[in-house]
Formats: structure tokens, sequence, C-alpha cells
């Protein structure tokens, strides 16, 4: 994703973000599907699915629309919502 200065708000809705991954994962994988997508200053990222379980994760800059597939994660272990 590189990175980029912050200058405004981000030309990409959390929609588009979501239409954005949808696209790429259509692409790069089959029979997956997205989360709502976290929204980050600077970019958006969202969990993959499949099956209804999380395979994965990538983010969507939000000022140009790139992919960034995460890589580096290993595998899910589980999540927690540090906010409840």
């Amino acid at each position: 994703m590189g990175y980029q200065q912050a200058g405004g708000p981000m030309t990409v809705a959390p929609a588009q973000a979501t239409r954005i991954a949808m696209q790429w994962l259509q692409r790069a994988q089959p029979g997956t599907a997205t989360e709502k997508p976290e929204q980050f200053p600077g970019y958006y990222t969202v969990h993959i699915l499949r099956a209804g379980k999380v395979t994965g994760m990538l983010s969507v800059n939000g000022f140009t629309g790139q992919v960034w597939y995460h890589t580096w994660h290993g595998a899910l272990i589980q999540m927690k919502d540090l906010h409840a």
C-alpha cells in the first residue's frame, strides 16, 4: 500500500472498499466473501471468509483503492473485541 500522507477525507467509501475487495477476491480466491470493512486512517481492513470462517485479511487503500493482501498473519486462532 505504501506510505501516503493524509490529505483530507478518504475518497473511497466503505461500500466501495467492499466492492473492490470482492472484485479482487473473485479473481484471486473464488468462493470467498468479506465481512464489513474496518476503517483506519487511510485504509480499510477486510476479513476474508470461506464457509463463514475467517481465512485471511486484506486492506484497501482509502485514496487509491489499491488492494493489499495480508500474508504475514498465519492461521487465525481467535479474535477479541477490546471495546466490550
